[in-house]
């Protein structure tokens, strides 16, 4: 799932050029339309929902969500006005965020003291999304057809996907049969208003936005429009992101097991400063990819990592996490908005820049954050059997 939801989201971002001819999007209108708007949509919707999936049942949003997704991306594909895209896209956020959400709900529920390596082996089906994504743009633009046609191909993926899930057993209904005590939802949410290391962590989830599809549009811009290269040859710009997060979160798997969340976390936001500072200066076209493979290597632990200590704070209700995630919907709006301004104002250099913000934000809540009480009581378990480092 994370696999598909990466997919999808990635074609508008590998064909952006393609976005903005057949639309007439100037940067800033293509940023509104493709992030800002969906993301406003849904964001609304989803922090209602990830509540109410607690008590309707992971499984059923779980199929209804990846059947709303694939109607919304062909949708997509087969709209020719700009608004219609932002509505797609709207509807395509809500269905999919409502779906991976619950499934992400499935993988913390049914192991709360391994959430951070759950999440970044979900990180590694991601970017193996973002691998295909731009690929599949690139054969589609290379075939003489535009975005539309890798939209329709990967609407026929997910609905492939939907019937898969609806015939899956309900793994939530045997965690019920268990009897374990699980804290009721009102004492959850209240319990979660009360803890800021929770707010603080998601807002450093938050903050991943910026080196996802932002940095990828960015850096696309940057090596067609200002250094000259094809739309097709521009492709390989987001795989070369994309392969970077393969490689960081396939190798933040096996750090995280080593060292700890923490020290992954400081050690990666450091190095994706710098990965930064090299994708700034960098002139040629090669160059970029390299640097911007980089990022994506640094960068790649930062939003799993920021929402299992999220997740940790709320142990057994993951919906309720999801649903206070939704209040920062206002960086995911202004953000790339602002982007936008500084990219048609001050042009592509610039806007990339600003995104050092983020590495900054995850190196200060990793070192000044305290470990929650069950993440401290499962490292030191952990580490009594030597099987991680001791807090």
């Amino acid at each position: 799932m994370a696999l598909v939801d990466e997919l999808w989201s990635g074609v508008v971002v590998a064909g952006v050029d393609s976005v903005e001819h057949e639309l007439g999007l100037s940067h800033t209108r293509y940023v509104a339309l493709v992030f800002s708007l969906p993301l406003i949509f849904a964001a609304i919707l989803e922090s209602g929902a990830s509540l109410l999936s607690e008590a309707w049942g992971r499984k059923v949003v779980i199929v209804v969500g990846q059947a709303a997704l694939a109607a919304s991306l062909l949708f997509v594909a087969w709209t020719h006005s700009p608004w219609g895209l932002a509505l797609g896209l709207a509807v395509a956020g809500t269905a999919s965020g409502l779906a991976c959400g619950a499934a992400q709900g499935v993988l913390v529920a049914a192991d709360p003291a391994n959430v951070d390596r759950a999440l970044v082996r979900w990180a590694l089906f991601a970017s193996i999304g973002d691998v295909l994504a731009p690929l599949a743009t690139a054969c589609a633009i290379a075939l003489g057809c535009s975005y539309r046609a890798a939209m329709a191909a990967v609407a026929a993926a997910v609905l492939g996907q939907c019937i898969a899930s609806s015939r899956r057993e309900d793994s939530e209904a045997a965690s019920e049969d268990s009897g374990e005590a699980i804290e009721p939802l009102g004492d959850a949410i209240a319990g979660a208003l009360r803890r800021p290391a929770l707010w603080l962590w998601l807002l450093a989830a938050a903050t991943c936005t910026l080196l996802d599809e932002v940095v990828v549009a960015l850096a696309t811009i940057r090596v067609e429009r200002d250094l000259g290269t094809s739309a097709a040859l521009a492709a390989a710009v987001p795989v070369a992101f994309a392969l970077g997060s393969v490689v960081g979160t396939h190798a933040s798997d096996r750090a995280v097991a080593r060292l700890g969340s923490r020290r992954v976390l400081l050690g990666s936001a450091g190095l994706c400063g710098l990965s930064l500072a090299l994708l700034v200066a960098c002139r040629h076209p090669v160059a970029l990819c390299f640097a911007l493979g980089a990022v994506g290597v640094t960068c790649a632990p930062h939003h799993a990592l920021a929402f299992a200590r999220a997740y940790d704070e709320v142990p057994q209700r993951p919906g309720v996490v999801q649903a206070c995630a939704q209040l920062f919907v206002v960086v995911d709006v202004v953000a790339p908005l602002a982007l936008g301004w500084v990219a048609d104002g001050f042009g592509s250099r610039a806007a990339i820049a600003c995104l050092v913000a983020q590495p900054g934000v995850i190196l200060a809540c990793a070192a000044f954050l305290a470990p929650s009480r069950l993440r401290r009581a499962d490292a030191e378990r952990l580490a009594d059997l030597g099987e991680g480092p001791r807090p």
